[in-house]
């Protein structure tokens, strides 16, 4: 072999070595914008559920409808300058009126029968979880389940027992 045909083959591999190392680089850099677009794309499902779940809480329920007994209130002084015409129309508001004020009423009832406000302070339920506990007795294992509610305010109960006060007191 002459030294030229070295020479050749050597700049050769050189050059099909960096083409192979710029390849495997482009590779990688695509592999890592792809895994960067799918976060992107997994955060903004997460946020479009938290501001889903935030519209169903039932604050933004009790004050979603609020407003609507405002807006029908206002339709229905409208209405009555107009008595004469709508008077039909003004009977239906004030049914639909009482209907949602009565949504509003079982739903205030059903806050406070859930649980889902502390007893002492009126702060909203941050965690509630259920968890089994299994225990023996005269040679039997049996299981019941624990429930777990924490508010804001501080006051824990386990199984309906308090474990630690309101802090708002």
């Amino acid at each position: 072999m002459s030294n030229d045909v070295i020479f050749f083959t050597q700049i050769a591999s050189i050059v099909g070595f960096i083409f192979a190392l710029f390849g495997i680089y482009k590779l990688l850099i695509q592999q890592k914008d792809s895994v960067i677009q799918l976060l992107k794309e997994q955060l903004q499902a997460k946020n479009d559920q938290i501001i889903e779940l935030k519209s169903t809480t039932p604050d933004s329920l009790s004050k979603s409808l609020h407003e609507r007994i405002a807006i029908f209130e206002s339709e229905i002084v409208r209405l009555k300058l107009d008595e004469v015409n709508h008077k039909k129309e003004i009977e239906e508001k004030e049914n639909t009126v009482l209907k949602v004020r009565e949504l509003l009423l079982e739903l205030a009832g059903t806050i406070e029968n859930e649980g889902l406000m502390c007893p002492d302070c009126n702060a909203p339920l941050s965690i509630r979880t259920h968890h089994p506990v299994f225990y023996e007795m005269n040679g039997r294992e049996y299981e019941t389940e624990v429930e777990f509610a924490q508010y804001e305010c501080g006051y824990t109960l386990r199984d309906e027992i308090e474990e630690s006060p309101c802090g708002v007191k």
